[in-house]
């Protein structure tokens, strides 16, 4: 299969993914806080952050090897591929054990140390059974998810997932509207998600029959990982301070309420990364094998992967405040309305994942070391600002203390990356930046300005469907007029692509 094919794979299973995730997702929070209140809600968020945390076991492995990957897959080079992928699996099954134990760890200390009225065995037992299904996972599946997504084959776990989430979501539906309590609910959800790990297993033993495990493992090609820690630990700070200090410092029922604005704009993030996802492993490998190459499809990538990124998030913002309001209709227990959260949490992943084209071509060449001590930095600016605001302004503080952090890194990243790997200056890619923000001001202004009260789920999804698709095009057009270049090489991707 061509990288075109596989590209193609990628972003359709990825999409598909994000949509049934999205329509089934939306639905559980909402029945959870119903069923079992926002305290009951905060604490399945506050566990499932506390497990990213412990995902930093992984020791930067799953990124070096992912890093070291690249050259040889693209050369077809058996051989080197699994002297690297037996050095990854040595240290998947050596931090399996260690993540076991700290999930037990949790589920006896948690429920001790967060103030809660949920009964200690209900939260133990939440924290263990969402906690042993990162435990299956680094055991069976992790070092095969990072080989297909280097082979441009990650549309087998996307499409896997997807079957996954379906029917876990929909068990979970139907036990919460059968009365079960929240405990049974997590429990058939880590049944359920066994069945992913044996089919990516299958699936490896099928297609890559090839891969030898046994021989001897490749570990200086993972050495970078000593310095990818670095950026894990300050990336696992950054991108869960704000569960973690307005759990301690504002309570389950804050945490709620920013669980369910940062779950919806998630879930317009994921979409983004799907694109994302759907050309890394062709960006990665021409970066290895043919330079010239990569910095055209670099260009063109990067001009409408922030086109697409700001029309996104614009239709976030416009319509995000009237779906919040229908969707928390006749929830009491905690306020989750509010006429600020809605621009805070865009500028928020705006920053966040518009920011990607640059942090890729750093992870492209491999400059982990060299810029370890500025990950570190945005984590302590996050952590520093979060922690002084969230006295003064709680929850509010919290994200701008998330958005001051971004306002430095997301510079940065775009200054290194062009300047120190790309040797030239960062003016086009600042250009792109400032475009697509005025053409964001205006959309948002005037759309707010046209549209009328929405009340109904019917009336926002009548809405959404005009307004999604005409902000598309619209940065599309934009996008392509003040950057001629790359809308001639898409063009001609096209229409190859095409005969």
């Amino acid at each position: 299969m061509d990288q075109k094919k596989r590209s193609q794979k990628i972003f359709i299973s990825g999409l598909l993914s994000q949509i049934v995730t999205l329509l089934l997702g939306i639905i559980i929070p909402k029945l959870v806080i119903v069923s079992y209140g926002s305290e009951v809600n905060g604490l399945l968020s506050s566990v499932r952050q506390i497990f990213v945390y412990v995902a930093l076991l992984e020791a930067g492995i799953g990124t070096a090897s992912l890093q070291a990957l690249y050259a040889p897959i693209a050369a077809d080079d058996h051989a080197r591929t699994s002297a690297i992928m037996a050095a990854t699996d040595r240290y998947y099954r050596r931090t399996g054990k260690l993540y076991a134990a700290a999930v037990i760890l949790l589920a006896l200390l948690y429920p001790l140390i967060v103030k809660s009225a949920i009964p200690f065995p209900v939260v133990a037992g939440v924290i263990f059974f969402q906690g042993a299904s990162g435990v299956i996972n680094y055991f069976f599946q992790g070092k095969f998810s990072i080989l297909l997504r280097v082979d441009g084959k990650s549309y087998i776990t996307a499409n896997v997932a997807t079957i996954v989430n379906i029917v876990s979501k929909l068990a979970q539906i139907a036990l919460i509207l059968a009365g079960c309590n929240i405990l049974t609910v997590q429990i058939a959800y880590f049944i359920i998600n066994v069945g992913q790990m044996l089919y990516i297993s299958s699936y490896i033993r099928r297609h890559y029959g090839w891969l030898d495990l046994s021989v001897k493992p490749d570990y200086q090609a993972l050495s970078q990982s000593r310095n990818v820690i670095i950026h894990q630990v300050s990336g696992l700070i950054f991108n869960n301070t704000d569960i973690l200090v307005l759990t301690f410092f504002c309570g389950l029922k804050t945490v709620s309420v920013y669980s369910l604005y940062s779950m919806i704009v998630g879930c317009v993030s994921t979409v983004i990364d799907t694109v994302c996802s759907s050309v890394e492993f062709i960006l990665g490998q021409a970066f290895h094998t043919d330079r010239e190459r990569f910095l055209r499809l670099q260009e063109t990538y990067e001009t409408y992967y922030l086109g697409l990124s700001f029309a996104f998030f614009t239709v976030t913002l416009v319509m995000l405040p009237s779906f919040i309001q229908i969707y928390s209709a006749g929830i009491t227990d905690a306020v989750y309305t509010d006429a600020y959260l809605p621009y805070l949490f865009v500028i928020l992943n705006v920053l966040m994942y518009a920011r990607r084209t640059s942090s890729q071509i750093i992870n492209f060449a491999g400059h982990f070391k060299q810029t370890q001590w500025r990950s570190v930095l945005e984590s302590a600016i996050n952590l520093t600002v979060s922690l002084v605001l969230v006295y003064l302004i709680g929850i509010y503080g919290v994200l701008l203390g998330t958005i001051a952090a971004l306002l430095y890194r997301t510079n940065d990243i775009i200054l290194y990356a062009n300047l120190k790997i790309l040797g030239r200056k960062p003016w086009k890619t600042y250009r792109r930046w400032l475009q697509n923000t005025l053409l964001m001001v205006f959309c948002v202004l005037g759309l707010n300005t046209v549209l009328p009260p929405i009340n109904s789920y019917l009336t926002w999804f009548v809405h959404a469907a005009w307004i999604t698709p005409s902000c598309l095009i619209l940065y599309f057009a934009v996008d392509s007029v003040f950057d001629r270049k790359s809308f001639s090489m898409l063009k001609g991707l096209v229409q190859k692509r095409a005969r």
